[in-house]
């Protein structure tokens, strides 16, 4: 039985010339209890054509059909059909509990008392994986991570009891593990429940390990559609075979291998940036405490990890957006004064943030941007009348043309605002830029041409990078080393093909098996680990001790140091003399796990 149905479905808006349509003519239909994907890159129409089906596209949207069903019905938001969206902060009130948020959301549905509101409120938490409801009810969503808020919004569609939810990229903005543990746990729901769901992502891994059929959407259009099987090993279209090169790295990874000079062997006196024992820890408890990194000159440091693990707040305190509490910052060997530093690293630290039209003034044009950015280090009128030259070569570099030039933030699309961070930091000539995220929020195929762009510029210009991501496939394809963080503290450090291909930590194991592949047989076998259940910083032992299969008698007592072996270094008792178990002189550590 069809429990969506959706027959020649158009979306226009008005534009200055003539009405813009969106949306072009599509249909889709998804059976009971079954997971459809609807891919496709940023602007593809994917979006609006789900807004357009709960009936929220907007007073201004001009909306065609011939049909629009759920189970034979018209839709209707938060009775027959829900939706889960990308961000789940903006989804839940701030100022509103959330158990009275799921309470009036069952309340409206079933007309019930609020004694029998509460249990099924409690009921909903337990569903969806979060330990200890009563508790979580009487918490604001501030005080809930990124994956429990996620959690809680799949909770309130649920409450609803629709035949039908559609989940608009509910994973993007999540780390590896707590995207595994949201993947699986909609599997289960659509299993146990027998709600149908709809998955739109511009992610074919994700699509990949959660959906038996999809629809492929390109201008507004559907372009291809298909079982998972079909359309993943046997595609018809030209674009979906671009949109599966992309996802699977496309060339770009043979390129690195051949073309990157190595930077793997560089002595001490090479170290750019060093963070000793830094410790920042905020009144929520989390932060990081004992952290240390080196930055070598021209290279590319990856910094992985979970969210909350502390990754954004090393990266403030690096850039001086941040004092930390304690620890030291050496930079080329000195030490620097925590009070000056900002002032110290101006021009020499960059960064490029993960939301590129929330760091860009909405006033400026591009070049009045990157105006502003050259003048700032640039004082002297000498420097100031080579202003439109450095500029002019800056673009050329990022691929951003003249005429984009001349624009505004809002009349660009999100690649091309991404290319415009990208040359603001570089235009001072930093020593390290500091990449947060910048990523994430991409298509498959804006990804690409971004990544490849940081990797040529880095080559070119012989910056080091600082690239803080959760997606390990990113990762893997870029940079030279990889630092893994969990719970505040570094927990392994070493060489990229190393880690990823032979973790030694039990967390950095685990953050590569949560990783989907774009392909439906090994993305079926992605591993979840239990929820991390509350925050903040370990103090009295190893931070993965509650959730480590491997954990010591002492992982609950003590903290483990850093174990130095070769280019690897690890925080681990499995590779401590004294917890490790005895060995040989000539001994050459491997993996203990």
């Amino acid at each position: 039985m069809s429990v969506l149905e959706v027959n020649n479905l158009s979306v226009s808006y008005p534009a200055e010339s003539g009405a813009s349509e969106i949306v072009k003519n599509i249909s889709i239909k998804v059976e009971s209890g079954e997971i459809v994907g609807l891919v496709g890159e940023s602007g593809s129409g994917k979006s609006t054509a789900m807004l357009a089906v709960m009936g929220l596209a907007g007073d201004g949207a001009y909306v065609q059909y011939d049909k629009i069903t759920v189970g034979g019905k018209a839709p209707v938001p938060g009775k027959n059909v829900a939706m889960i969206f990308q961000d789940s902060l903006s989804c839940l009130n701030p100022s509103v509990k959330i158990g009275r948020q799921i309470r009036e959301t069952v309340r409206a549905r079933r007309r019930c008392s609020r004694k029998e509101a509460v249990a099924r409120s409690e009921e909903l938490l337990d569903l969806v994986g979060i330990r200890n409801p009563s508790l979580r009810m009487r918490q604001y969503p501030f005080e809930l991570s990124g994956g429990m808020r996620q959690r809680v919004v799949l909770a309130i569609a649920l409450a609803c009891e629709p035949e039908l939810i559609i989940a608009d990229e509910p994973t993007t903005a999540l780390d590896a593990l707590v995207q595994a543990q949201i993947l699986l746990l909609l599997r289960r729901i659509v299993r146990e429940t027998k709600t149908s769901l709809i998955l739109v992502s511009h992610d074919m891994s994700v699509t990949a390990s959660m959906c038996s059929r999809l629809y492929v959407m390109h201008g507004g259009r559907i372009e291809e559609s298909g079982t998972a099987e079909e359309i993943f090993y046997s595609p018809v279209r030209e674009y979906t075979k671009q949109l599966l090169k992309d996802a699977k790295g496309g060339n770009f990874h043979r390129k690195r291998r051949t073309g990157r000079a190595d930077c793997r062997e560089l002595p001490g006196e090479d170290v750019l940036l060093k963070m000793e024992t830094m410790t920042k820890v905020f009144s929520e408890g989390e932060g990081i405490r004992g952290f240390s990194l080196e930055i070598r000159r021209k290279e590319i440091l990856a910094l992985v990890g979970e969210s909350g693990s502390g990754k954004t707040t090393a990266a403030r305190i690096l850039t001086g957006m941040l004092k930390e509490d304690e620890g030291t910052l050496y930079y080329h060997g000195h030490a620097m004064d925590r009070r000056r530093r900002m002032a110290s690293l101006a021009g020499r630290v960059q960064m490029v943030f993960q939301d590129p039209y929330a760091s860009l003034n909405p006033c400026l044009t591009v070049r009045e941007t990157l105006t502003e950015a050259l003048a700032a280090v640039q004082r002297n009128r000498e420097m100031q009348d080579t202003l439109p030259e450095k500029i002019d070569k800056m673009l050329e570099l990022t691929g951003i043309s003249q005429d984009e030039a001349d624009r505004y933030p809002r009349e660009l699309s999100g690649g091309q605002r991404q290319r415009i961070g990208i040359a603001r930091a570089l235009i001072v000539e930093p020593e390290l830029i500091v990449c947060d995220e910048a990523l994430s929020s991409l298509d498959a195929t804006t990804r690409e041409q971004i990544l490849e762009l940081i990797f040529r510029l880095q080559r070119k210009i012989g910056f080091a990078c600082l690239f803080i991501s959760h997606d390990m496939h990113i990762v893997r394809r870029i940079s030279d080393r990889i630092g893994v963080m969990y719970g505040g503290r570094i927990v392994e450090t070493g060489p990229t093909e190393q880690i990823c291909s032979d973790p030694w930590h039990p967390y950095t194991k685990q953050l590569i098996e949560a990783v989907p592949e774009p392909d439906p047989v090994r993305a079926a076998r992605i591993k979840a680990v239990p929820a991390k259940d509350g925050t903040g910083v370990c103090t009295t032992g190893c931070p993965l001790a509650g959730r480590c299969g491997y954990a010591l008698e002492c992982c609950g007592r003590e903290v483990p140091g850093r174990y130095s072996f070769d280019r690897r270094e690890i925080s681990c008792f499995l590779y401590s003399g004294k917890h490790g178990g005895r060995r040989s002189s000539d001994y050459r550590m491997t993996s203990q796990i």
